[in-house]
């Protein structure tokens, strides 16, 4: 049986469920959500958050004020891979789902399974939803990278039932992903590198709405990056630094900036790396590394920092390296940039659309370790560049990767779903 939903007047105020996959991680992608749901509330509308698996611990504890509701009561945490079930259940029952959100005026849906979800509320209540993507589907089409390392959702264990329910679902799982995001009133990506990925997995077209940042009100004194030190938390860190803010996850490839250390010492003794974010077994890897290069003095964890101290970090670090190979986006990125910080990243995917090379940041030829080592030096030597670069980056997260533009472009999409 199906039911109508009420036509919709061209409301200025709406009532908007966002749906995000899960909140389990301090991640970009889970930053953006809050971000745009304290937007879209500000605009006046009223803004609910859902979300398969929630982890007020794990997800920017204390920095957003954002209340987070799941679709169904959360499995105990004592049971093994419970936030992977949470997710494989909520998509099994999503059709039961679809009566919670019928007085919704529409759906933001970021990421699957929330198109999915999202398409049993239109298809029963005639809800409208907007799909905002980061990236295909991961599981059903992987980068290399995750070929190499298994996917941090499912990790490719003998054990792991997720991973084998996974497997053996791809074919139907594939069907029913280009449908619900087929079906979508608009498609959104994050970033033009995506949307070109998007537009030829799903045969659609989608509209370039790249994430945003909170741009500094003012452009540090770029000299006052290069000596000194600061403090975040108890940890005392002396300037010039190497800032790195990923997640601590294999894909991110943190161990092509410990490779070029030895270099950079040998160039600047005093120079230290610096590494954001909560521990993950990775951690330990990288710990291996760098007491194997000898590097137990050059490099500093500071485990997870709120956004006061991020901040702080930005504004003093003298080079910001983004070391993931294959990033559909790359948020870091961008507010290293709002901070103006010069910015090194590969030349390929994600971080080469977002920089200009040798204007707004430097990129390296993709996974050629030494030129990007040399990259580094180039900053650590030329002052002149690293300022033009940091003026540069600055300008252009400014004009280009602002929330207040990323806000204004989501809220039009969702006006012009309900209208269509």
């Amino acid at each position: 049986m199906f039911f109508k939903k009420n036509s919709i007047s061209d409301k200025s105020k709406l009532k908007i469920a966002i749906f995000h996959f899960a909140f389990i991680y301090s991640g970009g992608g889970e930053k953006l959500v809050m971000e745009e749901a304290v937007g879209l509330a500000k605009k006046g509308h009223r803004v609910d958050v859902y979300s398969s698996a929630y982890s007020s611990k794990l997800c920017f504890p204390g920095v957003y004020s954002v209340k987070i509701k799941t679709f169904l009561p959360q499995i105990s945490t004592v049971l093994p891979e419970h936030d992977s079930f949470q997710i494989l259940l909520t998509c099994v029952v999503a059709p039961f789902l679809a009566f919670k959100f019928r007085s919704y005026d529409v759906i933001l849906a970021a990421n699957q399974p929330s198109p999915w979800i999202a398409f049993w509320v239109r298809l029963f209540f005639k809800v409208p939803y907007v799909s905002y993507l980061a990236q295909p589907t991961r599981y059903i089409y992987p980068r290399k990278v995750d070929l190499e390392e298994g996917l941090i959702f499912s990790r490719k264990r003998l054990f792991s039932i997720t991973a084998k329910l996974l497997e053996v679902s791809t074919p139907i799982t594939s069907y029913f992903d280009k449908i619900s995001i087929r079906k979508s009133g608009l498609v959104l990506s994050n970033g033009r590198y995506i949307k070109q990925l998007l537009d030829k997995t799903y045969d659609i077209k989608t509209i370039n709405v790249p994430a945003g940042t909170h741009p500094a009100k003012q452009l540090r004194d770029f000299s006052k990056r290069a000596d000194g030190t600061i403090k975040v938390g108890k940890t005392t860190i002396q300037k010039p630094f190497i800032l790195i803010t990923n997640r601590h996850f294999p894909q991110k490839r943190f161990e092509y900036a410990l490779a070029a250390m030895p270099a950079l010492l040998l160039l600047n003794p005093k120079i230290k790396l610096v590494i954001t974010g909560s521990k993950t077994f990775y951690t330990d890897t990288l710990k291996i590394m760098i007491k194997e290069l000898s590097l137990d003095d050059s490099v500093q964890f500071v485990g997870f920092v709120n956004e006061q101290e991020l901040s702080n970090l930005y504004s003093n670090a003298y080079i910001y390296c983004y070391t993931a190979p294959e990033e559909d986006f790359g948020m870091g990125i961008i507010e290293a940039m709002g901070n103006g910080v010069p910015v090194v990243a590969w030349d390929n995917s994600g971080p080469k659309e977002i920089i200009e090379n040798n204007k707004t940041g430097l990129l390296a030829h993709p996974l050629e370790i030494v030129d990007f080592t040399k990259k580094i030096e180039l900053l650590l030597t030329n002052r002149k560049l690293a300022e033009n670069i940091s003026n540069l980056a600055y300008s252009c997260a400014v004009s280009d990767f602002s929330y207040k533009n990323h806000i204004n472009l989501v809220e039009e999409a969702l006006k012009k779903s309900i209208t269509e």
